[in-house]
C-alpha cells in the first residue's frame, strides 16, 4: 500500500515538474474578417505586443464568413487550452438573434476575457436635410411618417439595429436602406441618395469636417469628450446606448488560471500609449474590462438586440 502511495506520489510530481508554463507554444488569433479590414490591425498590433512580452508568436487567423460565425465557430471548436482566441465584435451579440440557428451557443460556448475597445456610433445627415437635432428629426417624422431615409452598413448590422431601436423609443418610422458595407452606407449620404446615415464617428466625423455631412447626434451613453457640442440620443431617450465594439474571447472551459493570464496581458497592452494612442486615432475608445464584466456586458447586448430584432419583425438569417 505503501509502495502504490509512493508511486502515485511520483507520478504526480513527475506531471508537474514538466507540465509546460503557459504561454509555450504559438497562439493562434482568430479574425473573423477578410485581410485588411478594419479589425485585423487591431489584432495584428495586439499580436505583435503580446509575442514580445509572452516571447512565442502570435498568428493572426483570417477566418471570414457567414457574418462572422465562421470565424467564431472554429473559436468555439478550439480546444480550451489558452492558444486559441478570437476577436470578436457586436456582431457576437446580434447574430445571436438573427440567425435561424448558429453552430454554437453564444452564451455557453465561449469565454468572455476581455474587451478591447468601443466604437461609438451617430446619426449624421446630408447638408441639405431639412433637420439639424434630435427633436427636428423626431418633429418631422411625427408629422410625416417614413419622410426620412436612412442607410446602413447592411440588413441586421449593429447600424441598422440602432435605427430600429431609437424608432421604437421615439415612437417614429424612418425608411432603412442598406448597402453593402460602412463606406458605401456612408457615401450614399453624401450623395444624397438617402436622408441620413447611421455609422461609427470614426468614419462619420471626415466628412463633417469637408462639411459633406452634418452631425445630429451621438449614439454613446453621454456626449464624447471630442465632441462636446453633438448630443447624445440618450439625453432625449434614457438608456439608449449603440457602440460597436471589440473583445478577446476564447473557448468555454478555459481554466481559470489562464484566463486570468490573458486578462491581466491584455489590460496591460490596452494601456500601451502606442496601443491606447493608436485606439483613439481609429476611433476606438480603448477599455479593459474583466471576464466577469465582459460577460455581463454580452449578455445585456444580446438581450437588448433580441428584443429589437423581435420587435421590428426583421427577417432571420440562414
Amino acid at each position: 500500500m505503501k509502495i502504490k502511495n509512493i508511486a502515485a506520489a511520483l507520478l504526480m510530481f513527475s506531471s508537474a515538474s514538466f507540465a509546460a508554463p503557459f504561454p509555450s507554444k504559438p497562439i493562434n488569433l482568430i479574425v473573423p474578417y477578410p485581410p485588411g479590414g478594419a479589425i485585423d490591425p487591431i489584432a495584428r498590433l495586439y499580436g505583435e505586443k503580446i509575442s514580445q512580452n509572452w516571447g512565442v508568436p502570435v498568428v493572426v487567423l483570417n477566418r471570414p464568413g457567414a457574418g462572422s460565425t465562421i470565424g467564431l465557430n472554429r473559436a468555439a471548436k478550439a480546444d480550451p487550452d489558452g492558444y486559441t482566441l478570437v476577436l470578436g465584435t457586436a456582431s457576437v451579440t446580434s447574430n445571436a438573434s438573427l440567425y435561424k440557428s448558429l453552430p454554437y451557443d453564444t452564451l455557453k460556448d465561449f469565454t468572455y476575457i476581455s474587451l478591447a475597445g468601443m466604437i461609438p456610433m451617430a446619426i449624421a445627415a446630408n447638408p441639405k436635410t431639412p433637420v439639424n437635432t434630435m427633436d427636428e428629426l423626431v418633429s418631422q417624422l411625427k408629422k410625416k411618417p417614413r419622410s426620412l431615409t436612412y442607410s446602413s452598413s447592411g440588413n441586421g448590422a449593429i447600424a441598422h439595429l440602432g435605427g430600429e431601436l431609437l424608432e421604437s423609443l421615439a415612437g417614429v418610422d424612418m425608411v432603412h436602406v442598406p448597402y453593402k458595407g460602412s463606406g458605401p452606407a456612408v457615401m450614399a449620404s453624401i450623395a444624397g441618395e438617402v436622408d441620413l446615415t447611421f455609422d461609427s464617428v470614426f468614419l462619420i466625423r471626415p466628412q463633417v469636417d469637408a462639411e459633406k455631412l452634418k452631425f445630429i447626434a451621438v449614439s454613446s451613453e453621454e456626449r464624447l469628450k471630442s465632441l462636446p457640442q453633438v448630443s447624445a440620443i440618450s439625453e432625449k431617450y434614457p438608456g439608449y446606448f449603440v457602440t460597436s465594439w471589440v473583445g478577446f474571447i476564447g473557448p468555454a472551459g478555459m481554466p481559470q488560471d489562464i484566463t486570468d493570464a490573458w486578462a491581466k496581458e491584455l489590460a496591460r497592452v490596452t494601456a500601451l500609449p502606442e496601443v491606447s494612442n493608436w485606439l483613439e486615432s481609429m476611433g476606438i475608445n480603448p477599455v479593459s474590462r474583466s471576464p466577469q464584466e465582459f460577460s455581463t456586458f454580452v449578455e445585456s447586448e444580446i438581450r437588448k438586440w433580441e428584443k429589437v430584432i423581435h420587435d421590428a419583425k426583421i427577417d432571420l438569417m440562414e
